[in-house]
């Protein structure tokens, strides 16, 4: 409970923590006083404590700023109530400090005998009149009330080994106010609970649950009277967030696909999933590697969710809205695949009565901080467009609020000061259900024994808020206790394929577009001949750890790129594979036939095979769905023009696998050194004239652990820095890639890039190798085209082939026996007790297309190897 002052200086940042208690609920006169010598602090007239001053103070015509390290950079914010705040152009004296604080003293004195009947009256009267809102048609609310996580990390938080303390309930309020009446919906034993949802007519609840004895959750249903419990889900893996669908599905979120978050390593992700009432027929209806989150059902009988995605973006910006069908088909994006801010859009729901949607604005790095805002999309598709903020008193987490922020009413006051806002329940257009906090710290420290939790409150748009509940612990996911109409029955358009270990015949599915051109530049459509099709593979392997792999453990060896091991130097990738070709119909249509349940994106090339623009999101399609698109732009999910297209006028055609096979991965040393090595390596190796200007020799690098030279010079060029985890301020090299993973990355980074302005089209290296002018060399056609695709899929350096070359984990080894990381809860070892441990060489291999529940644990999958 004491207070912290911070002093941002061009050259450093002073911290310094004082000892006087100030969170008791009285009001504090706090001076922070900077010289040409020290920061102190003074509390109510007193020096507190005085640290000498690192760095230079800003000069006086700088600017002022509370709350922030500078204009640019959103930094720690300010927390908590200032009732008056002066500025002085000089250090004050402690004789002035004491004298400004006595006067300050007489009048707070004067103003606490003043009679607060009136305000308690009036406080009484607008607590009435905001639950007589028509909206407020139920007397009972479900909610869980569970411990915060270890680490507020959006996909670290709710698994293994995180999640595993067992003092979570799941409640029923009857009543709604802190003295209803509370009942426990009774459960075999102690464990933890997650998002509920209840049946179409309020009597049932949809829950997930881990028992005290397990590591992982899985579906359960109960009656709220308390009687009916049952098991849905059985396994080895987690199940969470069920949803009950219309036709009696339920779609929840699943790691039974054991794929890994390329930059999250420790636990698997988990994706959308769907399965039969009874638990059984378990598909995953996504094609996601990251997690996916909190999916909820809209009006017209899709399913919107959050889809945490970067392909060839910076992993942390993008975590959008999404929709779906219940059976897997018609992927689309909602709102925000091009937007930086808010960071996470989470826990949307339908408003009732309009075309909006409510959600929570997270932080990818803390989910326990937020904002409430509201999504148009009849006013747009990203930021700033068709978006409002309901909480103007809290800034986006993680990325503060951005240049054109528009509130949702200019009417909106905080009363009081909040940390945080969590799923919210809309019940109108003005009024929703809504967890908040007080209190900034998540976990109670050696210096800070207070923390903030999350209580339930009925609030409104214009920021007026009452108190519902205040749990043991936190209370999230409020469910209104009511009946719900129930949303229309999408028609079911998949041919399931049923079990694999049986044989289940995949069908492929089918996608075309009118005009992969739209939008598209006419030099571009005089250039563009094919479409090339890439898969990002499913990232089923992982040390556990974060780090570049054997013979550089451990965290200090960089860059590891986040990843564990890091296959590119460039961004956080995986295994990429290019399924191969198909050709533009001169009216720019396209038709082909693609495997189902997998992640594809597409790139427009040249005729020498050279991209001319590339997607940075991936489609899929589910096995025998058709469905088209418009192009690789912002919206590559929007229905196409309707006309006869020269490509729908025939068959869809078969992809054009490459030279090397669709199965096959490149690999730096494996594919692309050999090349230099042939056609360079006379100049630029040995004796060579040229090796002085640019060396390709095959070495190990100065500077980055792992990553060799020439790969580090060719893709970063000579000009890099490596401070931390990933490379900062590089020139770029001669490969002339995208470089997704190099920082500083302005926000405008990750949008669709301009069309042949980068990757081979532009590639220096690949202009040398093609032009036959670079004394004389002439690289054969199957090395200029695996040089070519190299450096469209953003420069891997390793493949398949490394991968499984590489042990597993031995979690008695002491890197990972002795590790602090992943983060865990109290006597757990993230390895050894792990129901998934990670694995490298021995990583299972899933087809999605198939049926999971064959599968319950990864032992399984492991003994169909």
């Amino acid at each position: 409970g004491c207070l912290r002052g911070h002093q941002w200086t061009a050259t450093s940042g002073n911290i310094v923590d004082g000892n006087a208690t100030v969170a008791d609920g009285a009001w504090h006169h706090v001076a922070q006083v900077v010289d040409d010598e020290s920061l102190s602090l003074y509390v109510d007239g007193k020096l507190d404590v005085r640290k000498k001053l690192q760095g230079v103070k800003s000069a006086a015509d700088s600017p002022l700023l509370l709350g922030a390290r500078s204009l640019s950079t959103p930094g720690p914010r300010l927390r908590g109530c200032l009732d008056e705040v002066c500025v002085f152009n000089r250090p004050l004296a402690a004789e002035e400090l004491k004298a400004l604080h006595d006067r300050t003293r007489t009048r707070l004195a004067s103003a606490q005998k003043a009679d607060p009947s009136l305000y308690l009256a009036v406080r009484r009267v607008k607590r009435q009149i905001m639950f007589k809102d028509p909206s407020v048609d139920f007397s009972q609310v479900i909610f869980v009330d569970v411990p915060f996580s270890e680490t507020p990390h959006e996909s670290m938080h709710r698994v293994f080994p995180q999640a595993q303390r067992n003092c979570g309930r799941l409640l029923v309020l009857d009543g709604l106010h802190p003295g209803g009446k509370l009942r426990k919906i009774p459960v075999p034993a102690p464990g933890m609970f997650w998002r509920p949802d209840l049946s179409f007519d309020g009597r049932k609840a949809l829950f997930c649950y881990r028992p005290e004895k397990d590591r992982t959750f899985h579906l359960y249903e109960i009656n709220l009277d308390g009687s009916g419990l049952r098991q849905v889900t059985f396994g080895g893996y987690d199940d969470l967030d069920p949803v009950y669908m219309p036709d009696g599905h339920i779609i929840f979120l699943s790691n039974r696909g054991n794929s890994y978050a390329r930059c999250a390593v420790g636990h698997p992700s988990y994706v959308l999933a769907r399965c039969d009432r009874d638990g059984k027929n378990i598909y995953l209806i996504s094609a996601s590697n990251e997690p996916e989150y909190t999916p909820a059902l809209l009006p017209d009988g899709r399913v919107l969710y959050t889809r945490w995605e970067y392909t060839d973006k910076e992993l942390m910006r993008i975590q959008s809205l999404w929709t779906v069908n219940p059976d897997g088909t018609n992927v689309a994006v909602y709102w925000g695949n091009q937007s930086f801010w808010p960071d996470m859009l989470l826990e949307a729901r339908p408003i009732p009565g309009t075309h909006r949607v409510m959600f929570a604005g997270h932080g990818h790095h803390d989910v326990f901080k937020g904002c409430v805002g509201i999504l148009d999309r009849t006013r747009g598709f990203n930021y700033p467009d068709g978006l409002t903020k309901v909480t103007a008193d809290v800034p986006w987490p993680e990325v503060g609020d951005g240049p054109d922020e528009r509130m949702e009413t200019d009417a909106y006051h905080a009363s009081g000061a909040y940390a945080g806002y969590k799923s919210p329940f809309p019940l109108s257009e003005e009024v929703f259900l809504v967890s908040i906090r007080t209190g900034e710290k998540r976990l109670p420290t050696k210096r800070d024994h207070s923390r903030g939790k999350f209580m339930l409150y009925l609030m409104d748009i214009y920021g007026n808020r009452e108190l519902i509940h205040e749990g043991a612990h936190n209370v999230l996911y409020a469910l209104p206790v009511r009946p719900r109409p129930k949303p229309p029955v999408l028609p079911d358009r998949v041919a399931w394929p049923g079990s694999e270990k049986e044989g289940g015949e995949v069908k492929p599915g089918v996608l075309y577009s009118a005009n992969v051109f739209e939008g598209m530049p006419a030099a571009l459509k005089e250039k563009a001949k094919y479409l090339r099709v890439i898969n990002l593979d499913y990232t089923t392997f992982t040390f556990g750890l974060k780090t570049q792999g054997p013979g550089f453990w451990g965290q200090e060896c960089k860059p590891h790129m986040h990843a564990g091991p890091p296959l590119s130097i460039t961004g956080n990738d995986g295994i990429k594979r290019i399924l191969g070709t198909v050709p533009i119909e001169a009216d720019g249509s396209v038709s082909f036939e693609v495997p189902p349940c997998k992640q594809l994106h597409f790139q427009l090339l040249d005729e020498h095979h050279r991209a001319l623009q590339t997607m940075r999101s991936f489609a899929n399609v589910m096995p025998g769905e058709q469905r088209g698109c418009v192009g690789c732009h912002e919206m590559h999910s929007v229905a196409p023009a309707a006309y006869a297209a020269l490509a729908a006028k025939k068959l869809p055609a078969q992809i054009t696998p490459p030279p090397w096979g669709p199965h096959y991965s490149l690999g730096y040393e494996r594919d692309i050194q050999p090349i230099l090595d042939k056609h360079c390596g006379s100049c630029h190796q040995g004796n060579g004239k040229g090796r002085e200007k640019l060396d390709l020799t095959l070495r190990p690098s100065k500077d980055a652990g792992v990553f060799p030279e020439p790969y580090v010079t060719l893709t970063l060029g000579a000009k890099r820095e490596f401070p931390g985890h990933f490379p900062r301020n590089c020139d770029g090299g001669i490969a002339g890639t995208i470089l997704p993973m190099v920082y500083p990355n302005p926000p405008e980074e990750d949008r669709t890039i301009p069309p042949m302005t980068t990757l081979s089209y532009k590639s220096k290296l690949i202009e040398i190798a093609m032009s036959g002018k670079h004394h004389d060399v002439k690289v054969d056609d199957l090395s200029l085209l695996k040089l070519i695709t190299w450096v469209d899929i953003l420069c891997p350096y390793l493949g398949e082939a490394e991968i499984r070359a590489m042990p597993d984990p031995d979690p008695n080894e002491p890197l990972f026996k002795n590790s602090g990381y992943p983060p865990r809860s109290p006597g757990i070892h993230a390895f050894t007790d792990s129901p998934y441990p990670p694995r490298m060489k021995n990583a299972p291999i899933v087809n999605r297309a198939y049926r999971q529940d064959e599968y319950p644990t990864q032992a399984d999958r492991l003994e169909k190897m």
